[in-house]
C-alpha cells in the first residue's frame, strides 16, 4: 500500500497493531513513523509509552518481550524497530521464528512498528527478502515509493501554502523540472525538496514564489556560473563573461578554494561535453528525456545544454572542447598562468 493509503488508514484508525514500513522515499517513512507515534501518545507521556529499538543489535527475543510488556502510563505501548537486520539480510530460522509467532498473535495493547531506511539506489524497486515478505503478510504494510508528478506538486504546494505563500502553475512546473526529482535515477529526494522549499519561502519577500527566486535557490553555484557564462558567450557579451569569470575565481579564493580555476575548467569541460553529446544524440532522433537518462545528467541541465548547443553548433563546440582540454592540461602541468588561462579561452571564443 502507498502513502496515500497510509494517510487514509491512520485518519480512520484502521492500521492495526502490527505495522511494516519501507520503500525508496525515506522522508515518507519517517513522516509515517512520526504520525503513528504522535497519534498513539501524548507529548507528556511519550518517553514512557514509546520504546525505540535499534534493529542492528536487538534480538527477536528482546523485541517479543518488550512488545508483551504492559505500560502503566497509557492503554497502548508503541514499539518501533528500525532496520531490523533479518528484514534486510538472511537470518537463521531461530532468530525469525519468535517474530512470526508474535505477529500471528500480537499483544493488542502494543503497536509494533518495523521500518526500514531506503535500501536501494534511486529508481530501483525495493525487493523484500523471504522473511520480510512473511512479515509483510502479517502486518499492515506500506511501501513508500517516490512521488508521481501530481503527488509531488501537491507536496510542494502544501508546504508553500502553509508558509503563507503562493506559486503559479508555470513556476511550479519549473521548480519540479529544475529539481530533477522526477528524473530516472535521480538522487534528489523529498528531504532535499523540503530543505529547498524552506529556503524559498524564507527568502521570498513577496506573497508569490517567483521563477527568479527558484533559480537562485535551487541551482548550485557551479551550474549557475556555467549557465550564465555560456549565455554571455552566446550573446556576444565577452566582457561580461570575463567579469563573471574573474568574480567567481576571486570569490573562490576567499572561500577555501571553491570556484578556483582548476575546478571551473573542469566544470566548463563537463558542460561542453554534454552540449556536444546532446547534438550527437539529437542526430539519432533521441528525445530530451532519453538523452538525460543516457548521459546521466539532470534533465533541466540537459535542456539548458541542448538549447545552447543548437545555437553554437557542433564544430564550434568541438573547437571549444579542444581549447579547454589544452587549457586544463597546461594548467595542471604549470605551463599556463592560472590567472589568465580561462580569460584567454574567452578572448579566443
Amino acid at each position: 500500500m502507498s502513502f496515500k493509503e497510509f494517510s487514509k488508514d491512520i485518519k480512520s484508525g484502521v492500521i492495526g497493531s502490527n505495522i511494516f514500513l519501507y520503500g525508496e522515499e525515506g522522508f515518507l517513512t519517517d513522516w509515517a513513523v512520526k504520525g503513528i507515534v504522535e497519534n498513539n501518545s501524548s507529548e507528556a507521556d511519550r518517553k514512557y509509552v514509546v520504546t525505540n529499538l535499534d534493529g542492528a543489535t536487538v534480538t527477536a527475543q528482546e523485541i517479543v518481550e518488550t512488545a508483551n510488556t504492559m505500560t502503566m502510563f497509557a492503554s497502548t505501548r508503541v514499539l518501533t524497530v528500525k532496520n531490523y537486520q533479518p528484514l534486510i539480510k538472511k537470518s537463521a530460522v531461530t532468530e525469525t521464528a519468535p517474530i512470526l509467532e508474535y505477529l500471528s498473535n500480537p499483544n493488542p495493547s502494543t503497536i509494533l512498528l518495523f521500518y526500514l531506511e531506503p535500501l536501494v539506489s534511486p529508481g530501483k524497486r525495493e525487493k523484500l527478502n523471504a522473511f520480510a515478505s512473511k512479515v509483510s503478510g502479517l502486518c499492515s504494510t506500506y511501501n513508500f515509493e517516490r512521488l508521481n508528478p501530481a503527488e509531488l506538486k501537491s507536496f510542494v504546494n502544501k508546504r508553500i501554502r502553509s508558509a503563507g505563500k503562493l506559486i503559479g502553475a508555470r513556476d511550479m512546473d519549473y521548480l519540479v523540472d529544475i529539481s530533477g526529482y522526477l528524473n530516472n535515477d535521480s538522487e534528489y529526494d523529498l528531504y532535499r525538496m523540503e530543505s529547498d522549499l524552506t529556503k524559498l519561502v524564507n527568502a521570498s519577500d513577496e506573497d508569490t514564489v517567483s521563477k527568479q527566486l527558484i533559480e537562485e535557490i535551487m541551482i548550485g553555484d557551479k551550474d549557475r556560473f556555467v549557465f550564465n557564462f555560456i549565455d554571455y558567450l552566446l550573446a556576444g557579451k565577452k566582457s561580461m563573461a570575463m567579469q563573471l569569470l574573474i568574480n567567481t575565481i576571486s570569490a573562490g579564493e576567499n572561500s577555501k578554494g571553491k570556484g578556483n580555476v582548476f575546478s571551473l575548467a573542469s566544470t566548463l569541460i563537463g558542460q561542453f561535453e554534454i552540449m556536444y553529446d546532446s547534438l550527437e544524440l539529437d542526430d539519432e532522433g533521441m528525445p530530451i528525456k532519453t538523452m538525460a537518462k543516457n548521459l546521466g545528467v539532470n534533465e533541466y541541465r540537459l535542456k539548458k545544454a541542448y538549447a545552447a548547443a543548437r545555437k553554437v553548433g557542433k564544430s564550434k563546440i568541438k573547437k571549444a572542447l579542444i581549447d579547454l582540454y589544452d587549457t586544463d592540461r597546461l594548467l595542471k602541468t604549470g605551463e599556463m598562468d592560472k590567472n589568465t588561462s580561462l580569460e584567454l579561452f574567452v578572448f579566443n571564443w
